[in-house]
């Protein structure tokens, strides 16, 4: 049974069994069954069958017993490195099997978003394997800001190289802030089709929070310097801003933003036909967003979330964009192409660059849920600056969580999905941190399923290969948490 899950640090000793079980942003379900620890983090459980929709598809599982994963890159076929969100390791997993030693252990927060977080893999440098990661660093051993109450160095950039089966040479490229905190710390990296690093990141916690963290770049007229928070960033591979690159601003910080106002995003990519880049983000207990992202875009946080016309989402207040940070007009605010007024936490966010499950998903767009555990699959218009949106959507938004799903829920019982992937085959892997496992979608094999017979979870001829390394669990994690706590417009909780 699926449990949404939100679990306090006020109300729970750390290492203790006592746990809050809440849905989110609901009642208290009272026949939860599930029993797993998933600490403040809120996010759907459950061991439910997948079900992809479209009878002609069927789902695989590649890897399990996955210790809150929260994203993976591919280094090739059948090859994958998985972050553990607690435990600061990078994993490898090869045709299903995980090695017996991570290729990396550092020290991590863990304080709700505070995590191993991101990940990127680059290639391009000839005789290099660089693998980019993103976390929230400590001091000395994992979890030490909730055992200990120390604040986290920083969320921070590093760049490693790949070296027999070590992630070596480390080198910091970005330090950025990590208080107050914990949540919106972002992370989800891409490396574009300009070869750069763009790396979303969020509020930090800072909205609302004192002069110090709130900040021109939160749409804060008389906000404080940027300083790397609520942002999407874009950096060379060396770390250095991009040359001529600046687009809001030419000094540093300034000049690493591509796009701003962001409150708190899981999920990033580039369209592969036009190179837009798009993005998810998470609201305040309403107003989750899909974007498109042009340079300079301003996404309006903390002055607005959602559609601006939906007052319900910005305090009840009358909104005018020209009441936002512009940057002497190099910002420019633009509307969501989509809204989920009743928050389920959109995290990744992938183009399905391939035909192999069929030319009607080539390129179009998929986008996964925290907390409904749910795929979302969108069409894009013809010059794809829209989404392709009838009946209850056409407005460009769904008042619920249930309203046009018939017509945008691909798969759904993935419990908690924290990435979305297209592998080197050409198929889309899925993470879910409530099973703690990597799933993929293949074409079904044999006669298709009937529409009232849902494609089930099945086990991938990869696993059952008896390969040299130890399988060791890896389980997986993200997201946010609602607190619906006593501030009148931050109802600052979240869906991830």
């Amino acid at each position: 049974m699926k449990l949404l899950l939100l679990i306090t640090t006020f109300l729970i000793p750390i290492f203790g069994p006592t746990v809050e079980y809440l849905v989110f942003g609901q009642e208290e379900d009272e026949d939860a069954e599930e029993e797993q620890n998933i600490p403040d983090v809120n996010v759907d459980i459950g061991d439910d069958t997948t079900n992809i929709r479209d009878p002609a598809l069927e789902v695989e599982t590649v890897a399990e017993g996955l210790e809150f994963p929260t994203t993976m890159a591919f280094l090739g076929p059948d090859d994958i490195l998985v972050l553990e969100k607690e435990k600061g390791t990078v994993q490898r997993i090869i045709n299903g099997m995980m090695s017996s030693e991570p290729l990396l252990d550092v020290n991590v927060g863990v304080s709700q978003e505070r995590c191993m977080c991101g990940i990127a893999v680059s290639t391009s440098t000839l005789g290099h394997t660089y693998v980019f990661l993103y976390f929230t660093e400590t001091e000395s051993v994992d979890r030490e800001d909730v055992v200990e109450g120390n604040d986290p160095l920083g969320n921070r950039l590093y760049r490693y190289e790949l070296v027999n089966d070590k992630l070596v040479n480390p080198k910091l490229l970005l330090d950025l802030p990590a208080i107050p905190g914990p949540r919106h710390n972002g992370g989800a990296l891409i490396i574009g089709p300009d070869d750069n690093l763009y790396i979303p990141v969020g509020d930090i916690d800072g909205t609302h929070q004192g002069e110090e963290f709130e900040t021109l770049t939160q749409n804060y007229p008389d906000g404080a310097d940027p300083d790397g928070r609520s942002g999407i960033l874009r950096i060379t591979q060396d770390g250095e801003p991009v040359s001529n690159g600046g687009i809001i601003g030419d000094e540093t910080p300034m000049n690493l933003y591509y796009a701003y106002g962001i409150r708190n995003s899981f999920g990033i990519n580039f369209d592969p036909v036009t190179g837009n880049l798009w993005d998810t983000e998470n609201g305040p207990g309403e107003g989750d967003e899909i974007n498109l992202v042009e340079p300079g875009f301003n996404s309006g946080w903390a002055q607005v979330q959602g559609m601006s016309t939906s007052s319900s989402n910005n305090n009840d207040q009358d909104f005018t964009s020209s009441d936002l940070v512009d940057f002497d007009g190099r910002g420019i605010y633009s509307e969501p192409e989509f809204e989920w007024q009743q928050t389920l936490g959109p995290t990744a966010i992938i183009f399905l660059n391939s035909d192999r499950l069929g030319q009607q998903y080539q390129n179009d767009m998929f986008v996964g849920s925290i907390v409904t555990g749910n795929i979302y699959h969108f069409d894009l218009n013809e010059d794809r600056t829209q989404l392709v949106l009838t009946g209850e959507l056409e407005d460009k938004i769904a008042e619920t969580r249930e309203t046009g799903a018939e017509d945008i829920v691909f798969g759904e019982g993935f419990a908690g999905i924290s990435d979305l992937e297209v592998g080197p085959d050409g198929y889309l892997y899925i993470v879910s941190l409530g099973q703690g496992k990597i799933f993929r979608i293949v074409p079904a094999v044999g006669d298709a399923f009937s529409p009232s017979q849902p494609a089930e979870e099945t086990t991938s001829a990869e696993e059952d290969e008896q390969e040299a390394q130890e399988q060791e669990p890896i389980v997986e994690e993200q997201e946010e948490q609602q607190e619906e706590d006593t501030n009148e417009e931050d109802a600052d909780e979240e869906g991830d």
